[in-house]
């Protein structure tokens, strides 16, 4: 009878504690920041659980880094926070953990905006970002990002650059969704490269007034656009260099991710230039520039567009 009594109750309080151990992994917590009054974000992650939300307040003067022990969380600025990073040698915001959502802040200093590397992989959603030492949005070293519903602006370099073996979604989250999410990407150095053997989709985005080029794909990397504005950018509305190719919507179809490129006012060369043994297929649209339509003098590229 005594041990019939003790193993009833191990197995009460074995119970009992497989069911806090389900309770608390399925707890999750909203934490308060207020930069105003002295707090940060970096000292907040440290005590984050999966699931957890960060609401910020007020003006962050940190150089954020979230490392890869640092799983599904979100920061949220609420459209009111603003994150400035005070070290030119670091990024305002270096994501090196997964599944980690930033939206509704302004970013700005730092060496780049937010800069997502090593294997990370981030959802970048309804922010500002502009003003920073180099790049607004940086992905690399087998990177990945969403980015969505972004105003990216007056950085000096790229205003989202995808490199080293890195991939991103620019302006949409998947194939099914009814409509694009999209970015105002202007008065960048160019809008957005894909350099170093990456590839992005890159979907219903408007492409403006950077100094340079609209989208830029090198060094053996690969983009699919449709449906983007590109306009008076400096030099070509899209250039695809060095063994790269681009699509450009589809021949046919009707879906967000088959649509046309359009230019609606001039970039400053040609809508669409190759060099160096590089591709495009698909729709060329209305994509233009003050040179032309399309370049594709050098006879190693091949020109795969329909009308």
């Amino acid at each position: 009878m005594e041990q019939n009594k003790r193993r009833a109750i191990q197995s009460f309080v074995v119970f009992i504690a497989c069911l806090w151990l389900v309770v608390a992994r399925g707890e999750t917590a909203t934490v308060s920041v207020n930069c105003d009054a002295s707090g940060t974000i970096s000292g907040a992650l440290s005590s984050l659980k999966p699931g957890d939300v960060v609401a910020v307040h007020g003006t962050c003067s940190e150089n954020v880094l979230i490392q890869p022990e640092v799983q599904r969380i979100t920061l949220d600025g609420q459209g009111k926070a603003t994150i400035n990073g005070p070290s030119a040698t670091q990024p305002t915001v270096l994501v090196i953990g997964r599944e980690v959502t930033i939206k509704g802040f302004t970013i700005t200093g730092g060496q780049f905006g937010i800069s997502v590397n090593r294997g990370g992989t981030v959802v970048i959603d309804r922010n500002t970002i502009h003003s920073t030492g180099n790049d607004a949005i940086v992905v690399a070293q087998n990177a990945f990002a969403h980015i969505v519903n972004n105003t990216i602006r007056d950085n000096p370099r790229f205003g989202i650059v995808v490199l080293g073996s890195s991939s991103a979604r620019i302006g949409f989250v998947t194939d099914l969704d009814p409509a694009p999410s999209p970015n105002t990407i202007q008065n960048n150095g160019d809008g957005i490269a894909v350099i170093r053997s990456s590839n992005a989709h890159i979907v219903g985005n408007t492409i403006s007034g950077n100094k340079r080029n609209g989208v830029m794909v090198l060094h053996a990397s690969h983009a699919a656009l449709a449906g983007n504005t590109l306009n008076e950018n400096g030099q070509h509305g899209i250039r695809v260099v060095g063994n790269s190719g681009v699509n450009l919507g589809a021949d046919t179809g009707t879906r967000m991710v088959d649509l046309p490129n359009a230019t609606t006012t001039n970039n400053g060369g040609f809508g669409i230039r190759c060099e160096v043994g590089g591709f495009a297929d698909g729709r060329l649209g209305s994509l233009n520039g003050g040179s032309g339509a399309k370049d594709f003098a050098d006879t190693g590229c091949i020109d795969s567009l329909s009308p």
